[in-house]
């Protein structure tokens, strides 16, 4: 199992994708620059996660 892109790269992606997702129902107050850092790390840990368990799932060895 190969990521396309890096974990912090895809994290960034979902939280931007979020926030245009609530600006479009009409949610425009922008996070943060903390609460954005605070996201985005959130998010790399569990695609991190979400990686591992699916390698084990495979039976590949994790990094």
């Amino acid at each position: 199992m190969k990521l396309a892109q890096e974990p912090s790269v895809l994290a960034k992606k979902y939280i931007d994708a979020s926030l245009q997702a609530r600006a479009r129902q009409g949610r425009a107050a922008m996070p943060s620059k903390a609460a954005y850092a605070r996201g985005v790390k959130l998010a790399r840990a569990a695609i991190e996660d979400l990686t591992v368990v699916a390698r084990r799932a495979q039976g590949l060895p994790s990094r």
